[in-house]
Order: structure tokens, then sequence, then C-alpha cells
């Protein structure tokens, strides 16, 4: 992910702010390998307080998630917040480890792959009434009917 800057801030007026847009495939963000999708996309804002930067934004990443149920692939939008602080003084670390690098810039990889993982659902269903897999058979009931001699109370 490409780092932003916030040269601009280092000697503004408190209260400055910037803002960014975040538009970046999903792969360069280093997510786990079963993490799949396309982008995140959303809008940061920086602004300067008194000895800290502090990012806050709103993003959503596209992801392709397996459903739980029926094990198919599907898409899915995981929205986010973003809100991290940064200590202008180098030699004083945040609670997190943040820093901004001797450029002025700030790289969002970290941040952004926490999120997204912490916003990913508990349990991942590509649709409200997804029937699932027989657990006799294992065939899919949300594409064909069963023929396995199962009752219906077995397979639930």
């Amino acid at each position: 992910m490409e780092n932003i800057s916030i040269k601009k801030l280092l000697n503004s007026d408190l209260g400055t702010k910037l803002f960014f847009e975040v538009d970046e495939p999903i792969h360069n963000i280093d997510l786990p390998p079963e993490i799949l999708g396309k982008k995140v996309v959303g809008k940061i804002t920086a602004t300067k307080l008194d000895e800290t930067i502090i990012l806050t934004g709103d993003l959503v990443a596209g992801t392709i998630l397996i459903c739980d149920r029926c094990l198919e692939n599907f898409k899915g939008h995981i929205p986010f917040h973003l809100e991290r602080e940064y200590n202008l003084n180098r030699m004083v670390k945040s609670e997190e480890g943040l820093f901004i690098d001797k450029y002025g810039e700030i790289d969002l990889t970290i941040p952004i792959r926490e999120e997204i993982i912490l916003a990913l659902p508990i349990k991942n269903i590509c649709k409200s009434d997804c029937s699932g897999i027989c657990s006799g058979c294992g065939v899919n009931l949300n594409h064909e009917k069963c023929s396995c001699k199962k009752s219906k109370k077995e397979r639930k």
C-alpha cells in the first residue's frame, strides 16, 4: 500500500486537516491468504493536534468470502472505521507503536489490515436463505435436491 504524506501538517496550525482518498487493491494490504478480494476504498482525514496526528476514516473492503453453510465463494463488502494516533515526536512511540517516518509519511498497511481482520463477520453466509449442504451426501441444497435417505431433521 502506498504511504500517505502528511508533510504539510508538520508545520501547520492546530486543527489543520488533510483529506486522502483510498483506492487500493486488496492484495497490496498483505492479508492472510484466505481473505481474497478486489479493493479497499474510502476516505481518511488527518488532523493535527498538539503533539499528535489523528487519522480517522471510513472504508470498505470488497472481499470474496466462503459461505459457512454451502462452502461457495461469494462477494462481500466489509465496512470498517479506522482511527489511529501518531506521535509527532519520533522519540516517543504511540501506545500502538505507530510512527511517522523521517520523510513525513505514514504507512497505512498494518492499521488497515488489522481493521479488515477485526471487521470480518464471525459467520459468513452468502444469502439469508442459504440451505447449505446435505450432511449425508454433500450436495449443495441451493442448486439441487438431495437424493440420499437421511431425513430432513437429520440434515439440519
